[in-house]
């Protein structure tokens, strides 16, 4: 939610000059109370647990506003940060209850235990709230400032996938069912050095958990180049030796003394990780870590707009 905030805020201000701080807890609200109705609807089968993806967040958005942060923190207690293992647990075992008891669509009623157990660990969301001297609901803030609608593209790169065509990611987190578009890991890099040229930023989900991934040291690599890539990362994801376990909001490009290349991407586990909360990753990791990238489609190059027949 963190990282998928962060790319929205900074595309708020390149499209419209416009400076938001959006809550990431409402989007979590929210996400939260879907990922239910979808893992009862499916008796279990898919995703349910805290987390998520960017398109979650766009969901969020399209189908229940959006608040600014100082109207919704998420922190009912006086605490200065998030912490979701007491949030987690009660809306597990509330899950299993429901589904113990054969239930595959939500009531009333069970929408109000759920509101209640949300209210209890994250407080309760405002109706209305002022921002700039004006009043909004979470609906109408969403429509008049964010308006997201379908503005934004997600793209993955996967040997055993049709190119440039939408396609269903198969992953656990993809609880929602959505597709992306498939795109040979050079479009993904040609994508980034473009975006990042004209000003805009992307979102990015992989795999932190690798040995090289260097939360403390603040960058990412991995050492052995000889790899094919596309070979080596479909077996990689098939047997979850990558996994897509964090989003981060890449914003930088750049080469070290030797002409390697960095990507540089804000990491949200903040400043106690390192000393400015940012990490460089480099390309080797990238290429072969990367899962899904999401931008702006103003954002895409013409020619790869062209094959992904996207006209807006």
């Amino acid at each position: 939610m963190f990282g998928t905030n962060s790319l929205f805020e900074s595309d708020l201000i390149k499209k419209y000059d416009l400076r938001l701080d959006l809550s990431e807890m409402f989007i979590a609200r929210y996400a939260y109370i879907d990922k239910l109705k979808t893992w009862l609807a499916t008796k279990g089968k898919t995703y349910f647990a805290g987390g998520g993806q960017f398109h979650d967040v766009i969901r969020v958005v399209n189908n229940y506003g959006m608040v600014p942060e100082a109207a919704y923190r998420g922190i009912p207690n006086p605490r200065s940060s998030h912490d979701h293992t007491n949030l987690d647990t009660a809306m597990h075992r509330l899950g299993r209850k429901f589904l113990r008891a054969g239930k595959t669509n939500l009531s009333s009623t069970d929408i109000q235990q759920v509101n209640d157990t949300r209210d209890k660990y994250l407080g309760k969301v405002p109706s209305t709230f002022r921002y700039q001297m004006e009043q909004y609901t979470p609906r109408s803030f969403a429509q008049k400032l964010i308006h997201f609608e379908n503005d934004y593209v997600k793209l993955m790169s996967f040997a055993d996938q049709p190119l440039y065509k939408k396609c269903l990611l198969d992953d656990k987190f993809n609880w929602a069912g959505d597709s992306l578009y498939n795109i040979p890991l050079s479009d993904m890099q040609i994508l980034i050095d473009s975006a990042l040229t004209n000003g805009w930023s992307l979102g990015w989900e992989g795999d932190v958990t690798e040995t090289g991934f260097g939360t403390f040291r603040g960058f990412a690599t991995i050492n052995d180049s000889a790899y094919n890539y596309d070979e080596e990362r479909l077996k990689n994801y098939k047997t979850e030796a990558t996994e897509r376990d964090h989003m981060l909001h890449l914003v930088g490009i750049g080469k070290d003394e030797d002409g390697e290349k960095w990507y540089h991407l804000k990491n949200s586990w903040g400043s106690w990780a390192n000393d400015n909360g940012y990490v460089f990753i480099s390309e080797n990791y990238f290429k072969l870590k990367t899962v899904v990238l999401m931008v702006n489609k103003a954002a895409l190059p013409k020619y790869l707009k062209g094959k992904l027949n996207i006209n807006q």
